[in-house]
């Protein structure tokens, strides 16, 4: 990214195809007052020639900028206000990055990354990598950051908090400071010259997608949750949300959105995100729930990057325009129901039910209309699902538009589409998808698992892991129980039976695997689960994942105490003599 980027008034005209159509935002008129998100005091700070990326130090007393154009890293004194010092840095410092290590600097007119120490700003290490570096993304899971290199094409992963290089992706034409999920799994990254945004599955090492976005993409930013990315098309003057699943535009924002957004940065309380506007000079702020511009902030000529403190409260603003960075003081937001006076409601109920997925279309026992019948018993406020939260928008969009799926991962989880999908048409109930899956999950997991198999290292631990898969299955053999039977599935026997089934899977491999291993997979799904009961207390929750996961979350249900665990039994269906016989050998 050089200093002055030329910006493209001309006007464009989107041409968007109806199948993938996105939907065009609209805003409150730019001068509303907002009550909770109106920013206040403006102070400027001149901290050199053409400064671009801030960061901050860890205790937040100190930000680093790097002044392109004075071939420095001016130090200013956040709680003053004031320029401490200036580290030399040779041939245009675009990014600044801190880490455990020193200060990781690219120097946009060479090819390198160096370390500095952020004191004396003697350089610790040399990384060569591509032409141009640009700016910094990260850190990421595993203190892994991201770098462009505009003038090569690539963009490059950073090991070990920017001490070794990783892995190098080819990208489109110029490509520009990108992000990544919040788990190090995907990362986006705009390519300004080309119009493309480059998608690129980090687990497993390979580029899986390029998409158009529109005139010259400049930014690029996960939002919370990992479900979107917003891009800022810079030649249109828009934010455009791709989906992170399905690579779909499905929105675009417009009104609100000053003369060539450059960038978004998310507040560090995740909710709101901010727009530098760098050809109308000024800050779009945007409530990060409705993607609604509350208010635009003047500030100094060209706002290139931008940083949010760590309390939320200062986003900081570099102007290459004016050589300054412009500190916006932010009103705190205040939470509507946090600020309600507290009133009694009975505590949350919770119930569990075990699915078979494809077997509930063969099973006489627990299929589709018996999953029907406990649902429709059981009576849910809502429902705990096991589908991924960056596949629901689409699918519940493909269902109640034209009652098809176009999502692949939902296509064998019968409960789901021929049930709990009418279901929620018809009865109104609340949808909260849960799982922790991934395509790139089920890559890494299955690439790990053949090379545990084949890891000479772990010969000795494979054939453990055979020999109690063995003797588990061996004893299953001899002691059979009814698969299909709610009953039994709904038991504690079958939960113990299903623990052993999983152990040696779960100990021999869960560490290798990584994400996708066992007791991850369980953690993950189980994260999203707790955070969708505490989004709604008080209320009925329903939680349908495959029965082998039942016994991992009743486990941590059960301690807790903020809700009430349901017993599932008497919302399953009444039971034949044969079947009441079969539930007594399960629990013996």
């Amino acid at each position: 990214m050089r200093p002055s980027h030329p910006v493209n008034s001309i006007a464009l005209v989107f041409v968007l195809l109806v199948a993938a159509s996105p939907t065009v935002l609209s805003t409150a008129p730019q001068d509303q007052k907002h009550p909770t998100s109106q920013p206040s005091t403006l102070i400027r700070i001149a901290v050199g020639r053409a400064p671009h990326q801030i960061a901050f130090s860890a205790d937040e007393k100190r930000a680093y900028v790097a002044a392109a154009g004075s071939n420095n890293i001016a130090v200013v004194d956040t709680t003053r206000k004031v320029l401490l010092n200036s580290l030399a840095v040779p041939r245009t410092p675009l990014g600044v990055a801190t880490t455990q290590n020193g200060l990781l600097v690219s120097r946009f007119a060479s090819n390198e990354l160096i370390m500095i120490d952020n004191v004396s700003g003697k350089t610790i290490s040399v990384l060569t990598g591509g032409a141009k570096p640009s700016l910094f993304a990260g850190p990421f899971a595993g203190g892994r950051f991201l770098v462009s290199y505009e003038g090569a094409n690539r963009c490059q992963v950073l090991n070990k908090n920017g001490v070794s290089l990783g892995k190098s992706y080819a990208t489109g034409r110029r490509p520009f400071p990108g992000s990544a999920t919040s788990d190090g799994r995907l990362a986006f990254v705009p390519n300004y010259d080309d119009g493309t945004l480059t998608i690129i599955d980090l687990w497993n090492e390979t580029v899986i997608d390029t998409i158009d976005v529109g005139e010259h993409p400049s930014g690029a930013t996960v939002l919370p949750g990992d479900i979107e990315v917003a891009v800022a098309v810079r030649g249109e003057n828009v934010i455009k949300f791709v989906n992170t699943a399905s690579h779909q535009i499905t929105r675009i924002l417009r009104d609100g959105i000053g003369k060539g957004p450059f960038s978004v940065v998310v507040g560090r309380h995740q909710q709101r995100f901010f727009v530098n506007n760098t050809a109308s000079h000024d800050v779009s702020i945007v409530d990060i729930t409705t993607h609604i511009v509350t208010k635009r902030q003047r500030v100094g000529r060209t706002p290139i990057a931008m940083a949010v403190t760590q309390d939320d409260k200062e986003l900081w603003v570099s102007c290459e325009g004016s050589h300054e960075v412009c500190v916006i003081k932010l009103t705190k937001i205040q939470n509507p129901a946090a600020a309600e006076a507290p009133t009694s409601r009975p505590r949350t109920q919770v119930g569990v039910l075990g699915m078979i997925h494809g077997g509930h279309r063969t099973s006489k026992l627990w299929g589709i209309k018996q999953v029907e019948a406990t649902i429709r018993k059981f009576k849910p406020d809502v429902v705990l699902c096991e589908i991924p939260p960056d596949r629901w928008q689409r699918i519940w969009k493909d269902f109640s538009e034209r009652g098809a799926f176009d999502d692949t991962r939902i296509k064998p989880f019968p409960e789901y589409t021929d049930v709990l999908l009418p279901l929620k048409k018809e009865l109104g109930f609340e949808v909260e998808p849960c799982a922790a899956w991934t395509t790139e999950m089920a890559l890494l997991r299955r690439k790990r698992m053949k090379e545990f198999q084949n890891d000479p290292k772990k010969n000795a631990d494979w054939q453990k892991y055979s020999e109690e898969e063995k003797l588990i299955a061996s004893h299953h053999k001899k002691n059979p129980i009814v698969m299909d039977d709610p009953l039994v599935i709904h038991s504690d026997p079958y939960d113990a039976r299903t623990k052993e089934e999983l152990g040696p899977y779960d100990r021999y491999m869960n560490d290798y695997i990584g994400p996708g291993g066992w007791t991850n997979i369980n953690k993950g799904h189980y994260n999203l689960i707790d955070q969708a009961i505490k989004r709604h207390p008080g209320k009925k929750l329903l939680i349908t994942f495959g029965a082998g996961h039942k016994y991992w979350f009743l486990e941590q249900l059960r301690l807790r105490q903020d809700i009430k665990l349901l017993d599932i039994g008497p919302y399953l269906p009444t039971p034949s003599p044969s079947g009441e016989k079969r539930a007594r050998r399960a629990h013996k």
